[in-house]
């Protein structure tokens, strides 16, 4: 199943973990869906990335890598991320969730920041890619797709694990066979990224051109053209309009041509935060409802929202065109001042040196945060590879540092994992206990059921707990399982067929789904008529499974034997046919060598062992 078919993947559960919920958007080489962690019962973000790429080894190496340095990021201003996988031949990514859209989805529906807005965005999302420089990551594809804005006014940097990957698998084999990826915007790329270089000056200008684009009414047009930089026809740097104020300046630095010649991102979230000093404190940025419906959201109703047309323009005043009364611009410099500090962080307080806090036990690692005067935020994750209570990862990495207040994230272990009940209805015994041990279920007992349409042996329920189980619900390792299996058709009770004529003792059986096993035996019988059963293959009472077949002997009424006609022969012959016959000689009547005649007369019936006397005459 392709991304391209969104609704195919929505329900499905991937690696017993997450299940899709509903889609969200679609990106460059991705899909994503809301989802839920089953382990831990949180909402999250999923890509599932297209199957052309998902194969490639230079793009899983990279992803790898990358996400496996971009989790360890814990910074309010950059998007988590938790897991990655592969399920049915996809890769895909678990990122946190986030209530809120991209700006780009905002720009597209003609809305557009104030300076105000875009100069607080900007020195939100520097000091999250701050962050992210200091581990060694570029981003590599900052544009307004991968800002993300909430709907209570914060702001994520997102994706920044997938650019390299996807510029690694381009530079390796599927730069011959193709990636299936469209090609990347150029509208906020620096002008070295044309000659495949970058680092992170190249992050700091595309973030510079992305803030610009949120005022911009063309949308960011920078007033280079992306062809012209790839010609390299010219070389001048990003134009900054005069609406931002003091925070030109560095906005100007940031956005030089020259890759050397532009500041940090540590440098431009500090000057934006100075500018900001000047300015009282702007408006969140308003979603539109149309927007938050199209991606399942509902809006918090003290969060202003816009319609259709409105405007996301605030009154925004540089305090030089407040007024001339000193009291009042001592008041605009105050909030102005407490907005910028209380958007870094406290300052002041004393911080401590993180340590390695894995494979602690989760009551020393709590001990530690109190004495250091840390926020400690428990994940609580399953796990088979350690006993509950112990730490598992955390955030931010030994070797750091931690200001007093500051959050220390660990995960902790709190038992094995979950393990979906598999759907073995229908399945033979034998292989349906395989399957459920196989997921650490154990079967507490088998118990047969009678079912006259399912086969012997054939699983019809699964009971946990009492409760009949289809499948799919997610259980402790060691749940008991009771199997219901079809005992198949109700056993017959054989009737009794002495006495009946043949006829009726066959529709007796048949009614019972049973049959006459033929052909049918026959016996004389001197006291039962002809036709009646004499005796049966089972005796009454006896159970039998159904369509079994019962052997019958009929009476075939007395036994009588011909006289033979003997008229011609000696005496000597008339006596062996006699014999023959099962009959005696009688009386021989005369003196004579040849039988005239018999007494009976020929045809005539008599018993076994009857005699017959013969006329001979000289």
């Amino acid at each position: 199943v392709e991304p391209s078919q969104p609704n195919e993947w929505i329900g499905r559960v991937l690696d017993d973990r997450y299940r899709l919920l509903s889609y969200n958007l679609h990106g460059r080489g991705w899909d994503e869906y809301h989802a839920q962690d089953l382990n831990r019962n949180d909402q999250v973000s999923i890509k599932i990335l297209i199957s052309s790429i998902s194969e490639d080894v230079e793009f899983l190496r990279r992803l790898a890598s990358d996400i496996v340095t971009a989790s360890a990021i814990a910074h309010p201003h950059v998007q988590r991320v938790i897991d990655w996988g592969r399920s049915d031949g996809i890769v895909y990514v678990v990122t946190e969730s986030f209530r809120g859209t991209s700006l780009q989805a905002l720009l597209d529906q003609g809305h557009s920041l104030t300076p105000a807005q875009a100069t607080k965005l900007g020195f939100e999302i520097a000091s999250g890619l701050t962050a992210v420089h200091q581990t060694g990551l570029c981003h590599g594809d900052i544009s307004p797709s991968n800002l993300l804005v909430g709907i209570d006014g914060s702001s994520k940097l997102a994706g920044l694990f997938l650019a390299n990957a996807f510029s690694a698998a381009e530079a390796g084999r599927l730069s011959v066979v193709g990636t299936g990826l469209t090609a990347p915007s150029n509208k906020f790329a620096a002008p070295e990224t044309m000659s495949g270089s970058g680092g992170p000056a190249s992050d700091v200008y595309s973030l510079v051109a992305t803030i610009l684009a949120t005022i911009s009414e063309e949308n960011g047009e920078t007033g280079m053209n992306p062809g012209d930089l790839s010609e390299k026809k010219i070389r001048k740097d990003i134009h900054v309009p005069a609406e931002f104020g003091r925070a030109m300046e560095v906005l100007k630095e940031a956005g030089r041509y020259e890759p050397e010649k532009r500041c940090n991102a540590r440098l431009l979230t500090e000057g934006l935060i100075e500018a900001t000093k000047g300015f009282t404190k702007p408006a969140n940025i308003g979603i539109p409802q149309a927007l938050l419906n199209e991606v399942g959201i509902e809006s918090d109703p003290q969060i202003r929202n816009l319609g259709s047309g409105g405007s996301l323009r605030p009154k925004w005043h540089p305090v030089w065109k407040v007024g001339a009364a000193v009291a009042t611009v001592l008041a605009l410099l105050s909030a102005g001042t407490a907005w910028a500090v209380s958007s870094v962080g406290p300052q002041g307080l004393p911080d401590h040196l993180v340590q390695q806090y894995t494979g602690r036990t989760v009551g020393e690692v709590r001990a530690i945060a109190d004495a250091r005067s840390w926020v400690l935020d428990e994940d609580q994750v399953r796990t088979d590879d350690l006993p509950a209570g112990i730490v598992l990862t955390q955030r931010p990495q030994p070797g750091r540092r931690l200001v007093e207040g500051e959050m220390l994230i660990v995960e902790v272990a709190s038992g094995p994992r979950l393990r979906m009940t598999p759907p073995v209805l229908g399945l033979p015994t034998a292989d349906a206990v395989a399957r459920l041990e196989t997921k650490g279920f154990e079967i507490d007992l088998v118990q047969p059921l009678y079912d006259e349409e399912i086969a012997a042996g054939e699983v019809i329920k699964v009971l946990i707990d009492g409760e009949p189980s289809l499948g799919g619900a997610l259980r402790e390792p060691g749940t008991r399982a009771v199997l219901v299996v079809s005992g198949g058709p109700v056993p017959r009770t054989v009737p009794q067929l002495i006495g009946l004529n043949l006829k009726d003792a066959e529709e007796v059986l048949e009614k019972l789904q049973l049959r006459v096993a033929g052909p049918v035996g026959l016996q004389a019988s001197e006291t039962v008529s002809e036709g009646v059963v004499l005796s049966q293959s089972f005796m009454s009472g006896l159970l039998i499974d159904r369509g079994s077949k019962v052997t019958l002997v009929v009476s075939s009424g007395p036994d009588r034997r011909e006289v033979p006609d003997m008229r011609g022969l000696t005496v000597s012959d008339a006596e062996r046919r006699l014999a023959e016959a099962g009959l005696e000689v009688g009386e021989v009547k005369g003196d004579g060598s040849t039988v005239q005649g018999t007494e009976p007369a020929a045809g005539a019936l008599l018993p076994p062992g009857g005699s017959v006397a013969l006329w001979v005459p000289r």
